[in-house]
C-alpha cells in the first residue's frame, strides 16, 4: 500500500481522485467497482482509516493518505463511510479543513443531507444507499442529492455505483422506504432460503447441495419475472395447479397473512431508519 506524498500527488493531478474515509467491506465493495471499471487508476483512490488493518481490502496501488487533512486536500470525491454513530465526529474534524470544491457521498444510515449540511455548510453532498450484493457487482444503489451538487459530479458518482450493479435515483423522503426495500432486503432473502433449507431438512431431504438448490431455484425464478413477459401473479399461476401441491402450500401463506408480515417487517425497517434519521438530525 503507497503513502500519500508530493510526487504521487503530481502524477495525478489531472485524473478525478477519490478519497474513502472509513475502509469497510462496503467502502472496499465500492472500489473494487471502480477499479474493475477503470473509471480511475488505483493510484488516484485514496483511503484513510484510524484502524490500518482495513487497507488490507484493497488494491495494493491505492494511496493511504497521512491524515484526513491530505486526503481531502487531494480529493475530489469523498466518500463519508464510517459507521453512522461516528459521523458527527468526523464532520466536525473536517469542518475546518478547505471542502467547498469537493463531492461528498454519504453511504451511511440514517444519516440526512441536512444533518451533514449543519457542520459541513454549502458542501456538495450525495446521499446513497447501497446493499450487500454490491460486493459481487451485482448491487442495487438510490441516489439523492443536494442542489449545490453539479449534473457532471452527480452523473460521475452514479457511474461509481453503476460500476457495481444497478441504481435508481429518488427523491431522499424516499431513502426509508428503499431502505426497506432494497437496502435491508438481502437480508429477508437470506432468511427465506435458510427456512426452505431448514424446512427441507425438516422433510427428510439431507443434502449439502440445499442451499444451493434454493439459491438457482431463487434466481431462475427472479429471472423470469425479469424477462417481462409475465406478470408475477400469472408466473404463480404457471406454477400452481388447482388443487395441487403448490396451492396447498400458498394456502398456508396465505392463511398465516404472509404478505402482511412482508409488509410489517418492512415498516417496521422504514420506522427505524426514520428514528435513525431523526436521532442524528
Amino acid at each position: 500500500m503507497l503513502c500519500y506524498n508530493e510526487s504521487i500527488e503530481s502524477k495525478v493531478i489531472n485524473l478525478k481522485k477519490i478519497l474513502f474515509i472509513g475502509a469497510g467491506n462496503m467502502a472496499s465493495a465500492i472500489c473494487a467497482g471502480i477499479l474493475k471499471s477503470n473509471l480511475v487508476p488505483a493510484s488516484s483512490v485514496l483511503l484513510y482509516d484510524k484502524n490500518s488493518l482495513q487497507y488490507s481490502k484493497f488494491d495494493n496501488r491505492c494511496i493511504v493518505a497521512n491524515n484526513l487533512s491530505d486526503g481531502i486536500k487531494m480529493a475530489d470525491y469523498i466518500f463519508i463511510s464510517v459507521k453512522p454513530q461516528n459521523v458527527k465526529e468526523l464532520l466536525n474534524e473536517i469542518k475546518d479543513v478547505n471542502y467547498k470544491e469537493k463531492t461528498f457521498i454519504s453511504i451511511c444510515a440514517g444519516i440526512t443531507i441536512n444533518s451533514i449540511e449543519k457542520v459541513l455548510t454549502c458542501a456538495r453532498i450525495v446521499r446513497v444507499m447501497p446493499n450487500t450484493p454490491l460486493l459481487i457487482g451485482m448491487g442495487t444503489t438510490a441516489l439523492c442529492r443536494n442542489n449545490n451538487v453539479a449534473d457532471a459530479d452527480f452523473t460521475f458518482v452514479e457511474k461509481i455505483f453503476k460500476s457495481a450493479g444497478d441504481t435508481i435515483l429518488v427523491e431522499e423522503k424516499d431513502i426509508n422506504a428503499i431502505t426497506a426495500t432494497t437496502g435491508s432486503s438481502p437480508a429477508y432473502v437470506y432468511l427465506f432460503i435458510k427456512s426452505i433449507a431448514e424446512s427441507a431438512e425438516k422433510l427428510g431431504f439431507n443434502s449439502d447441495r440445499t442451499v444451493e438448490l434454493v439459491c438457482k431455484t431463487l434466481i431462475g425464478s427472479a429471472n423470469m419475472i425479469l424477462s417481462g413477459d409475465k406478470t408475477i401473479d400469472e408466473q404463480i399461476s404457471m406454477v400452481k395447479s388447482p388443487n395441487g401441491t403448490t396451492e396447498r402450500a400458498l394456502n398456508v401463506f396465505e392463511a398465516n397473512n404472509f404478505s402482511k408480515i412482508i409488509y410489517d417487517a418492512m415498516k417496521a425497517c422504514e420506522v427505524r431508519a426514520k428514528e435513525l434519521s431523526d436521532l442524528n438530525d
